[in-house]
C-alpha cells in the first residue's frame, strides 16, 4: 500500500496541502507574469532614456553640493505635486473648457432666438 494521500492524514495537514497548491498557483502566475514583462532579447534601453537617467543623477549630485538630500526630496515632492496639478488644470481646461462653453452657447442662442413672451396683462401699452 503507497502512502496515504494528505487529505486522509489531519485537518492540518489538508490546510497545507491546500496552502501549497494555492501557493503553487501563485508562484507559476508569478513566473509567468515575471516572462511577460521580462524584456526581449535584443532591446536596448533607447539613447534618449539613457541621457536623461544621466542628466537627472549629474543635477541630483550637483544639487546635493549646496543643498542637503532631506530638503532636495522636499523640493522635488512639492515640484511634482505642482507639476501634476497644473497639468491637471491644463487638461481639464482644454477638455472641460470646450464642453462649457458648448453648453453655453446652445442656452444663449435659444435666448437670443426667442425673447420671453411678456404677458398680456402686464404690457405696458393699453389700447383704449
Amino acid at each position: 500500500v503507497g502512502p496515504c494521500p494528505p487529505c486522509a492524514e489531519s485537518p492540518r495537514a489538508r490546510v497545507r496541502a491546500l496552502a501549497n497548491l494555492a501557493m503553487s498557483g501563485f508562484a507559476d502566475r508569478l513566473k509567468e507574469y515575471h516572462r511577460s514583462v521580462r524584456p526581449k532579447k535584443g532591446d536596448e534601453m533607447p539613447a534618449k532614456h539613457v541621457a536623461y537617467f544621466l542628466g537627472g543623477l549629474y543635477a541630483v549630485i550637483h544639487l546635493l553640493q549646496y543643498i542637503d538630500l532631506w530638503t532636495l526630496l522636499i523640493f522635488a515632492t512639492v515640484g511634482y505635486v505642482l507639476y501634476r496639478h497644473i497639468q491637471s488644470t491644463m487638461q481639464m481646461m482644454s477638455s472641460g473648457g470646450g464642453e462649457e462653453a458648448g453648453a453655453d452657447k446652445p442656452r444663449n442662442a435659444r435666448e437670443g432666438a426667442k425673447p420671453p413672451k411678456a404677458k398680456s396683462g402686464s404690457s405696458g401699452n393699453k389700447s383704449g
